[in-house]
């Protein structure tokens, strides 16, 4: 069987046997990929030697005369024919996807400012310098909310029953901590910073400023305060007097990061479109080319890791890729540390594996036992980890199913966001049935979407008009109040039908 060596400066990571053809990234599993494979992006060069395919049309035009003579490819679509030895760049790339180039026009300050984006299971904070718009510096943590709650319903609920506080507490220090660790690394002060934009979901806003969480927290779901202005930035290390701007909020679950998403992935640029950030929330926006529609699902935690048997974020150690190799599961691991669990992406690849070798039932069944353990390590998924996952794909299924009616022409592109989004391997969410089969084949990450629509707003103050008109443009879709939705909901919990699956061989 031919083998493949993956290299970096002169330094062998890895071999392994395969069964040919293969593309190199699946054998390398971790290069950017925001084209989904298509090869029109080129963020997947490597250099490779061996028995390869001939350079495809997208190579040609991505890749000039010397480089494919000095033997580099895109590894998205050149093919290991037989034994191929795969050089990677010095600093591959990670699959992550900056959605837009983020420019400095009229900022919010004159010196220094934060972007920030408040998640439900990750904070984010990015240093610009204003008069430049270079990023100093990027950093995340866990919310620290979360022993309140893996989910917002959760939290909300919380925070209903009297310890709304401690929820506002919590995650103020947090974002105070991490932007003060930005500015030790920069050697700046308090005192430079004069400018910030936060973004979030509705729920997260709402017990971070200490709103009443009432009428977002029970049915009807109502949003009575959806942000839109400047407030006091008094949690914050920044010069005394400075204000932070929050976007506008959609609804009570699309928030003011789903603003900055459309904003930041440039939604409504041309054609009908689609935008959907899967994380606790499946928050999703259809763009027709004219009108939008948004919607929002409880997917829960698991495509984030939390709540399975394995389940981890994509620290070291973490299965983040894992393809068929000769009828055998190969995987890769974040920082290739040695397996400790699985991370968002890994689960998807791995039950897209299972589902291949027949372990894995169309009904979500494991046939031979009740746990299916990677080879030679402790990492395992287990039918109660299947069942959770067949849920959080069911509700982003029925409601991007949903979505997608009200669109007068085929979408074009359906554009991913956020962390989870970012690392998932298209194909491996095709064979899940994760979205619709009209999206197949259409799929690109776009990375931190809601974070960049932040860097666009501190750096432009010119879009703040602009981004409080997206949020009033999109018309709200109510999912639980469709009987269609509960129909769909019990329909998609199976991984594929029949009749799809000639829309992913």
């Amino acid at each position: 069987m031919p083998e493949v060596i993956i290299m970096q400066n002169q330094k062998e990571l890895c071999r392994k046997s395969f069964e040919p053809p293969c593309f190199l990234a699946h054998l390398i599993g971790s290069l950017a990929q925001p084209c989904a494979g298509r090869g029109y992006c080129g963020k997947c060069r490597v250099r490779a030697h061996g028995k390869l395919s001939r350079p495809t049309a997208q190579e040609r035009a991505k890749l000039t005369a010397r480089e494919l003579s000095d033997g580099v490819r895109l590894a998205c679509q050149a093919m290991a024919l037989g034994d191929v030895r795969i050089f990677l760049p010095n600093e591959p790339n990670t699959r992550k996807a900056n959605a837009a180039d983020v420019v400095s026009v009229s900022p919010l300050g004159s010196e220094y400012g934060f972007a920030l984006d408040l998640g439900t299971t990750t904070v984010s904070a990015a240093l610009y310098h204003l008069p430049t718009g270079k990023c100093c510096g990027r950093k995340n943590i866990p919310n620290p909310q979360s022993p309140y709650g893996a989910d917002v319903l959760s939290r909300l609920q919380y925070a209903v029953q009297g310890s709304a506080d401690a929820l506002s507490t919590c995650v103020r220090h947090a974002l105070y901590d991490l932007c003060a660790s930005l500015l030790m690394e920069q050697r700046l002060a308090p005192n430079d910073v004069d400018a910030a934009v936060l973004v979030g979901n509705t729920a997260m806003l709402y017990l971070l400023y200490g709103v009443s969480p009432a009428t977002i927290a029970a049915a009807p779901f109502t949003c009575d305060t959806k942000f839109g202005a400047f407030y006091p930035a008094d949690f914050l290390p920044v010069r005394r007097g400075t204000k932070v701007y929050v976007p506008r909020c959609i609804s009570a679950f699309l928030g003011a990061d789903t603003t900055a998403a459309i904003l930041g992935c440039d939604l409504t640029r041309s054609g009908a479109r689609m935008l959907c950030d899967l994380g606790t929330n499946g928050e999703m926006v259809l763009y027709t080319g004219d009108a939008l529609y948004g919607c929002s699902c409880a997917a829960g935690p698991a495509f984030e890791g939390v709540g399975l048997s394995c389940g981890m974020c994509a620290v070291d150690g973490a299965v983040h890729t894992a393809m068929l190799s000769g009828g055998h599961i190969v995987y890769r691991t974040c920082a290739d540390a040695p397996p400790k669990g699985l991370c968002g992406s890994g689960v998807v690849d791995l039950l897209a594996c299972l589902l291949r070798l027949g372990v894995l039932q169309e009904d979500g069944r494991l046939t031979n036992s009740d746990r299916y353990y990677l080879e030679d390590t402790p990492v395992y998924l287990s039918q109660q980890d299947v069942r959770q996952i067949q849920l959080a794909k069911s509700a982003v299924r029925s409601g991007s199913e949903i979505l997608l009616r009200h669109a007068d022409a085929d979408v074009q592109a359906l554009s991913l966001a956020g962390t989870f989004g970012s690392a998932l391997h298209a194909g491996s969410a095709a064979r899940i049935g994760l979205f619709p089969p009209a999206l197949h084949g259409r799929i690109s990450a776009c990375g931190n979407a809601a974070g960049t629509g932040a860097a666009m707003l501190l750096l432009d103050r010119g879009r703040l008009e602009e981004s409080e008109r997206l949020a009033q443009r999109v018309q709200t879709i109510q999912l639980a109040d469709l009987p269609e939705f509960q129909e769909l909901l019990m329909r998609y919990t199976a991984f594929e039908s029949s009749k799809e699956k000639s829309q992913w061989t």
